[in-house]
């Protein structure tokens, strides 16, 4: 029998600065001011944050908190962060079914401002699959562009997109950040080619460029095609198409391409 999830869910990934909890509390707040009576809420995953703009329904640091650690084990900033997923990950079931019975429809998921804590240790892969069991599941990446990157910058963030989608095992939906800062920039139609392996007259300066352009052309057969959406956590722009390509996510019916 066909399982019905009814608590639709976000995670929201980036790079530290790219504006991950930033967009969690504004687009939870703009969920819940354009969709009442939808219950948004936020998630905070990050043991490490000492200020927050939102009150988390979940918070994580009431299970370990990086500064406590650091305090009660005597650990630098870096180990505590390593140790606290540890914790988390050794008290697995309990933050899953925690968050699996939150009173809420929809959940936006803020993850650590250090995103290899999360997507590149045994934690983010274990929760993505724990969570797909009581709620559908999808991941936004934040690329953090601003005017003046190198082309390898651009390639290279681009990419991780695609590297977190194969290490999570999760849709990862690639969102521009900060667009508002573009200056007239189409910055977006090119990490569009290269998350499609179409570069077009895409060309670097150099052989590292040379190089990260013929990694796209491989890594885009593995994923499926989607478009790439500028938005502006700061200033709420492209939230109506982030929610319109998870829907199609989720129900699997869109063209996404």
């Amino acid at each position: 029998m066909l399982k019905v999830l009814s608590m639709d869910a976000v995670i929201v990934l980036g790079t530290a600065g790219s504006g991950k909890t930033t967009f969690t509390q504004r687009y939870s707040s703009w969920l819940r001011e354009n969709f009442v009576p939808v219950r948004s809420c936020e998630v905070n995953l990050d043991p490490g944050v000492i200020d927050l703009p939102y009150t988390p329904v979940y918070d994580i640091r009431d299970l370990v908190f990086v500064s406590e650690l650091m305090r009660r084990e005597g650990l630098g900033p870096n180990g505590a962060l390593v140790r606290a997923t540890e914790i988390v990950l050794e008290n697995i079931d309990d933050v899953v079914s925690r968050i699996c019975d939150l009173p809420c429809d929809y959940l936006v998921i803020d993850t650590p401002g250090q995103m290899e804590i999360f997507a590149f240790r045994p934690l983010g892969r274990i929760l993505c699959d724990s969570l797909s069991s009581c709620m559908n599941l999808a991941a936004v990446f934040l690329g953090d562009y601003e005017p003046g990157r190198e082309l390898e910058d651009v390639i290279s963030s681009a990419l991780l997109a695609k590297i977190l989608e194969l290490r999570l095992g999760t849709i990862v939906i690639p969102l521009l950040n900060k667009s508002d800062l573009w200056e007239g920039e189409s910055i977006d139609k090119v990490w569009e080619g290269i998350l499609k392996g179409e570069l077009g007259g895409i060309t670097g300066k150099g052989v590292l460029s040379e190089v990260l352009l013929e990694i796209s052309r491989a890594v885009s057969s593995f994923r499926s095609p989607i478009r790439v959406t500028p938005i502006s956590s700061r200033e709420g722009i492209g939230f109506q198409e982030v929610f319109d390509i998870l829907n199609e996510v989720w129900c699997s019916c869109g063209d996404m391409t």
